[in-house]
């Protein structure tokens, strides 16, 4: 007799990151061809159960479970994780804090594996708003765990800078950040790893149901470049590289410390409470390219597990390739 699927609920499914969760464990069958593979669930809010995005995953054989995980009550939010085996969340990071009823509901009911929106860069407390975020929701899991009957366990995944991100605009294909693909930073020899977000499934739908994966933290990641070589490399893909190179922006870290503090004290002006997220990308590159946080070695650091040492099968694919078929 056939080992039961592993149900697996998605949240945040239409998002990016949730696509390409998805699309790796619809595609474990592929390579799985021992183990049973994936039953998927996601819960969508009412108001878009009709969305053309959605229909797509019904067409998929996804199961469309309706409801909302930041609003429902914990009644609910326990009747959409029936039979449910791993609660996976990518939902964006300004919804972290929301995830806590639905992460509590889960181990209270004993759901094998939960996984919380991280899928970012590594790094330490006290330099990034939204980071800082994610290792409170980290603790709140690790704790709940730990006071739980123990069937539950907690994954953490992070996935380095988005090659996307690092691809300026040519005069064919346009940066997904726009303009702030030419700034360039005073400090571009600290490593930083680098992952096509289109391509974290595979790793994710092994790491799902892996049992080394239990109570870790992972980083997913294809290469480890400076900046000045993956600038290199993207300028010469895009060939109009003299003309990508007469737009960059130099900045240095106190600029980027002014800009932080200037978008802070505007924010705070308008009345509304402080989150951080005006400041986000500066953050981030205040960690990438001065501190250096976004690396391997500062991954191991903090106690990561590397993904490409448990999954050596999986094949990465270099910048330089991503590069060459992003600019085509």
């Amino acid at each position: 007799m056939a080992d039961k699927k592993t149900l697996v609920l998605v949240l945040g499914a239409t998002g990016r990151t949730g696509r390409s969760v998805i699309d790796g464990l619809l595609r474990s069958a592929d390579w799985d061809r021992i183990c049973p593979t994936y039953n998927i669930a996601t819960l969508t809010r009412p108001a878009s159960a009709s969305k053309p995005e959605v229909d797509i995953l019904r067409s998929q054989g996804v199961e469309i479970r309706i409801g909302d995980y930041a609003t429902d009550p914990p009644s609910k939010l326990s009747g959409y994780l029936d039979g449910v085996d791993v609660l996976l969340s990518t939902v964006s990071a300004q919804a972290a804090a929301s995830q806590k009823p639905i992460l509590k509901t889960a181990v209270e009911a004993g759901v094998k594996r939960v996984i919380p929106c991280d899928f970012g860069t590594p790094g330490a407390k006290g330099v990034r708003a939204l980071n800082d975020m994610k290792l409170e929701i980290r603790e709140y899991l690790r704790e709940l765990c730990a006071t739980s009957s123990g069937l539950s366990t907690y994954t953490f995944i992070d996935i380095g800078w988005w090659m996307q991100y690092l691809v300026p605009t040519s005069s064919k294909v346009p940066s997904p950040i726009g303009p702030g693909a030419d700034e360039y930073y005073a400090e571009d020899d600290k490593p930083v790893l680098l992952m096509d977000v289109d391509r974290i499934g595979p790793y994710v739908a092994r790491i799902v149901r892996d049992a080394r994966a239990a109570n870790q933290y992972i980083i997913i990641w294809q290469d480890e470049l400076t900046l000045r070589q993956s600038r290199e490399i993207a300028e010469s893909a895009s060939g109009e590289a003299e003309a990508i190179r007469a737009r960059r922006v130099l900045l240095d870290e106190e600029t980027l410390l002014q800009r932080i503090a200037e978008k802070k004290a505007q924010y705070i002006a308008s009345g509304e409470p402080y989150t951080g997220q005006v400041c986000t990308y500066s953050e981030y590159m205040i960690s990438i390219h001065f501190l250096g946080e976004n690396s391997l070695a500062n991954a191991k650091r903090l106690g990561a597990l590397d993904a490409r040492e448990l999954y050596p099968e999986i094949v990465p694919e270099t910048f330089g390739l991503f590069a060459k078929r992003y600019y085509g």
